[in-house]
């Protein structure tokens, strides 16, 4: 494997891995450029992350997706962890010579490597989540940015009894930014006294600068703090802990196990499920390459997490009837034209 990475494979008996090795100078792949998996051979998926899988976060989250299509599908999977920018194009094609019928890109730092990898693999299906669908065998996944941004921020709005309220942003990025946007909406609407100090890590797994950041904020005195990372989320967490702050976690996992007395809520976005919608629409040959899917509260794969043991019941009932007049298409959240 590439220095700095790591390769796990599952579900392929040690004689098959041996001959998929020999062939790596072939590409390997049965899928076609719209999406089917065009053959009767056991489809095998591979997965790639920047950054950790045990991070009970954002990378963690895929690990889950290519083992519940294990579980769903009973399709062999791989993944590589850790895997820096240099390294992204060779990890990426190595799959695609190994004969990897389908290949996750986790995260929109993929974008220029699978575009540049995709088309020497025509048969391979190549996915980037949070990037854009824009070759015949590459389909994009986006989150409806924005959705949870609103409704985290009524509910920061409405606990915070400062009205001092910090974001903790990994990166100044548009899938960042939308949720930022709206979250300061989500308070408007509910404490228009209340302001929002906002912060970038400029890393999503660099758990010291997380730290630092964190501390930054917590010493402009917010009493709600927001905490959008991956690697960082927990340390970050734990120190708003220590100082009595209150938390919204997210994007990803519910983080209410970590800190019931502290978390207010999370942006939860069921990772593992949109890979396992994906996963079944390349099985029934319905995936579409220059495609970019949307996925969010309607399609049950964004919702709010877990309500902290502490937070007022009136606060979650207005919230969650917020959520079910935004669904029956009844309020404006100030989305992003994209979304």
């Amino acid at each position: 494997m590439l220095k700095g990475s790591r390769l796990r494979l599952f579900g392929i008996p040690l004689f098959l891995l041996f001959l998929l090795l020999l062939s790596a100078c072939g590409n390997q792949g049965t899928s076609s450029s719209s999406g089917s998996s065009g053959s009767s051979q056991p489809i095998r998926v591979a997965m790639v992350t920047s950054g950790p899988v045990n991070d009970h976060s954002w990378n963690e989250d895929a690990l889950k997706g290519v083992q519940l299509i294990k579980e769903q599908l009973g399709w062999s999977f791989a993944y590589s962890e850790n895997v820096s920018q240099a390294e992204q194009a060779n990890v990426l094609r190595q799959y695609a010579r190994q004969g990897y019928n389908l290949i996750f890109a986790h995260g929109f730092e993929y974008a220029d490597s699978v575009k540049a990898v995709a088309p020497e693999f025509p048969n391979t299906h190549f996915v980037i989540i949070n990037g854009q669908g824009s070759l015949a065998n590459l389909s994009g996944t986006e989150f409806r940015y924005g959705e949870l941004g609103y409704f985290t921020g009524m509910a920061a709005g409405l606990v915070t009894k400062n009205n001092k309220i910090g974001i903790v942003a990994a990166v100044d990025a548009p899938q960042v930014t939308a949720d930022i946007d709206t979250f300061k909406k989500g308070v408007a609407a509910v404490n228009p006294q209340a302001s929002v100090s906002v912060a970038f890590v400029g890393s999503y797994d660099d758990v010291v600068k997380g730290q630092q950041v964190t501390q930054a904020q917590l010493d402009r005195g917010v009493d709600v703090l927001t905490i959008m990372g991956n690697a960082f989320d927990g340390p970050a967490i734990k120190l708003a802990q220590q100082k009595g702050v209150k938390v919204i976690a997210g994007w990803s996992t519910d983080a209410y196990s970590l800190a019931p007395n502290t978390i207010v809520t999370s942006g939860v976005q069921e990772v593992p499920g949109l890979y396992l919608q994906i996963a079944k629409l390349f099985k029934e040959g319905q995936l579409k390459g220059n495609t970019t899917y949307q996925f969010g509260f309607k399609e049950q794969v964004q919702h709010l997490g877990q309500w902290g043991d502490w937070v007022p019941q009136d606060v979650r009932t207005r919230v969650e009837a917020a959520v079910q007049q935004y669904l029956a298409g009844k309020l404006n959240i100030g989305l992003p034209a994209s979304a």
